[in-house]
């Protein structure tokens, strides 16, 4: 037990080495502003924790979670609880390439049914995040109700590759990356790589 304890210290110890290393004050600010943004969208406060990937005897590690209202009080959080309103779409089951291929034809996928959506990365990731944030439907169903709809949806969406997408994330109860922070496994900065929302649209719209 003494010796676990050692190694998640350890480890953790490690990995935040690394976050510091990845970090900066450009990116904290970007995590700060889009916590706010996230609020003010769903008016849910999604809470962030520090998480690292372990090994076989300690197993994942999990910080304690907290609401970030201050940005010390998250400035080495890395990921966050998700809200109502949004559903993720990753692959983890092919390599880098194949599974970005499929993610751009979701992508337009999205596109040609009128989502909007934004895709994140880090450096390390098989694939693309691809997140909505604005899934109106989804507030009023309670977990397994959206759980479900979450999974309708993306069949939907990616009828013929539903089978590679990580489907543990479509539980509310799953951790997400925290966005603009460095990665809980590969402590690179998981950034924003494009987004695609119908206002911008609209508004550049002839």
């Amino acid at each position: 037990m003494k010796s676990e304890l050692i190694q998640k210290v350890n480890i953790i110890r490690q990995f935040r080495e690394k976050m510091i290393e990845n970090d900066s004050p450009e990116l904290q600010k970007k995590r700060s502003d889009f916590l706010g943004w996230l609020y003010c969208r769903s008016l849910v406060i999604p809470k962030v924790l520090e998480m690292y990937q372990g090994n076989e005897k300690t197993g994942t590690i999990y910080g304690n979670r907290s609401i970030a209202q201050y940005l010390h009080e998250y400035y080495l959080a890395n990921t966050r609880t998700q809200i109502p309103t949004e559903t993720h779409a990753e692959i983890d089951k092919l390599p880098s390439k194949e599974a970005v291929e499929i993610i751009c034809s979701i992508c337009l996928s999205l596109i040609n049914n009128g989502f909007s959506f934004y895709v994140f990365y880090a450096e390390g990731q098989r694939s693309p995040h691809i997140i909505i944030y604005d899934f109106a439907q989804l507030e009023k169903l309670n977990p397994y109700q959206r759980t479900k709809a979450r999974a309708k949806f993306w069949r939907m969406i990616a009828p013929f590759q539903i089978h590679l997408l990580d489907q543990s994330l479509w539980d509310d109860d799953h951790y997400v990356p925290l966005e603009y922070s460095p990665h809980w496994k590969y402590g690179t900065p998981f950034k924003l790589l494009f987004k695609y929302t119908l206002e911008e649209q609209n508004a550049t719209a002839p």
